[in-house]
């Protein structure tokens, strides 16, 4: 199979994806975080503060006090703020579904199609049924 087919395979997937409700919602949360100027630097803020405790504990290093007393402070202003909290929990959602696609893709299921020669009303190149 050519590039070509696989790409325009992939630009439908895309379409489907697109139609899922947890990828519309996403899509939507994440225009709003965007516009959200106050609410996005929380969120990157928490998420920095999230990954240099991941790596300080990684690397056996002390977590200060000040540090600590911080993370704390944001992850209350975070669990406050809905915007965010529906955007981790839908981002969840998604990431999932991207998996699970992914994996699909990976270890495909059943017979590969075969290239049809029906021309649908939509589309004057042939489509895979």
């Amino acid at each position: 199979m050519d590039l070509e087919k696989i790409l325009e395979a992939a630009s439908r997937l895309g379409h489907f994806l697109n139609q899922n409700e947890i990828v519309k919602r996403h899509q939507e949360l994440s225009g709003k975080l965007e516009k959200d100027d106050d609410t996005r630097t929380l969120l990157d803020e928490y998420l920095e503060f999230t990954a240099l405790f991941r790596q300080k504990e990684q690397d056996g290093k002390v977590i200060e006090v000040e540090e600590k007393q911080r993370f704390k402070e944001l992850t209350e202003k975070v669990g406050a703020n809905s915007l965010i909290k529906e955007f981790m929990a839908t981002q969840a959602y998604y990431v999932d579904i991207l998996r699970q696609v992914n994996e699909a893709i990976a270890d495909p299921k059943g017979e590969p199609p075969k290239e049809s020669s029906i021309i649908t009303p939509d589309n004057d190149k042939r489509i895979i049924i």
